[in-house]
């Protein structure tokens, strides 16, 4: 598509208009749920249809995973598993329109009345949402692992955890270390009181002198990509909550390992969604040269998060689709725990390019540079408490080691 650059570059509202004019589109209001740098509109087609427009601007220095190569590269994968997963191919929504300009992208799919895979979780009672909760995620498992994961298998290569998970957040540590200088580059940390080792001393630690345990926890197999970034957002549930659709993976044809996935979606409860809906709330001091960090949220932390998060691990284990594709994976449970901290800290810098408000329950917005901060304070408790537990398997306790991310106290 041939497009003429206007005067200072593409911007998010020039790439928008041109799509609406090309593709003669009457815009609404903006989808703000999202937690990448594209922006969504719900709009209206000529004939009367509904859909959602989403569009990306490149920036520069965006971490792998918000550039626009990946944003281009989710279009490719969408395609792929519509045609390959026959089963898992009718809950993603199809891409109507594809436009490409000088420094943007743009597709559209039909627009899909929806809530959030955890809205059960804020607008039911506690132990009622939960079980809504799980019910729901069999179901989405059900296509996603069964009918998409499940299709196709190939050999692990070496080094994948070392490479693709660990390697992921020290890929992107550069550009967390210049917006958040005084955090990331402390060598010690005290953090809600515990004295803690900076992240990326940990994992070069791991990578240094633990190659034997990740060797035990990585994949036996890699698998079909039926998505790599299924936070909970990334499903929507109909007026009928048994009709779902999943939107925006991650951007991938590589096979794929499904325990990323559902580390991804542990993540979203324990620490990125509560803190996007209810706002981070830090407080630092220093005591000589050890910076100390309390770190919470705004409001307080909703039931149905905490008992979902921490009941998540024992639903996986327990449910038979999950022993069935995993059975030659006897690690996957630490691998899950490891990825979610990962998870976690890779997230810090994505959050610095993603600009658009994020507002709490009461409308206060949080800078990204304070998600990002909390993500990366969190993170580090995290992923030290875990290779201490690590060191001796026999302590690995999920349900403890969650509990640093999730407060004890809730609201009903």
């Amino acid at each position: 598509m041939s497009t003429t650059i206007p005067a200072g570059g593409w911007t998010d509202e020039s790439a928008l208009a041109k799509v609406a004019s090309k593709l003669g589109l009457e815009v609404g209001a903006e989808l703000v749920d999202g937690g990448s740098p594209a922006r969504v509109y719900r709009a209206r087609t000529a004939d009367g249809s509904e859909v959602a427009v989403k569009i990306l601007v490149a920036q520069p220095g965006a971490v792998d995973g918000h550039d626009l190569g990946s944003f281009l590269a989710k279009r490719v994968q969408i395609d792929k598993i519509r045609a390959e997963a026959p089963q898992l191919a009718p809950r993603y929504l199809p891409i109507r329109h594809q436009l490409d300009g000088d420094g943007w992208a743009a597709y559209t799919t039909p627009f899909f009345p929806s809530v959030d895979a955890a809205a059960c979780l804020r607008t039911s009672s506690a132990e009622n949402g939960v079980g809504v909760f799980f019910a729901q995620q069999t179901a989405i498992l059900q296509d996603l692992l069964v009918g998409g994961y499940g299709i196709d298998s190939v050999p692990v290569p070496p080094g994948h955890l070392a490479q693709v998970h660990i390697g992921r957040f020290l890929r992107r540590l550069p550009t967390l270390a210049r917006a958040l200088p005084e955090a990331v580059r402390a060598d010690q940390l005290v953090i809600n009181g515990v004295p803690c080792e900076s992240a990326q001393t940990v994992l070069r630690r791991l990578l240094d002198h633990g190659g034997h345990r990740l060797d035990r926890m990585s994949p036996a197999r890699l698998m079909f990509p039926a998505h790599g970034d299924a936070n909970i957002r990334n499903t929507l549930i109909g007026a009928d909550p048994s009709d779902f659709r999943i939107i925006d993976p991650r951007g991938s044809t590589a096979h794929w390992d499904p325990v990323y996935d559902l580390a991804k979606t542990l993540f979203s409860l324990t620490v990125w969604d509560p803190m996007l809906r209810l706002g981070p709330d830090i407080r630092q001091r220093s005591d000589r040269d050890t910076p100390h960090y309390e770190i919470g949220h705004r409001h307080p932390f909703p039931r149905g998060y905490r008992s979902a998060a921490l009941g998540y691990q024992s639903y996986l284990d327990a449910l038979p689709m999950v022993a069935d594709l995993l059975a030659d994976d006897p690690c996957w449970q630490e691998r899950l725990l490891l990825t979610h901290d990962l998870h976690v800290l890779a997230e810090a810098p994505c959050r610095l390019s993603d600009r658009k408000p994020k507002l709490d329950l009461s409308g206060r917005a949080a800078p990204p540079e304070e998600l990002a901060l909390g993500h990366y304070l969190w993170g580090t408790l995290l992923i030290n408490d875990l290779a201490a537990r690590l060191a001796d398997p026999a302590d690995l306790d999920g349900h403890a080691h969650l509990s640093l991310a999730v407060p004890a106290v809730v609201s009903a």
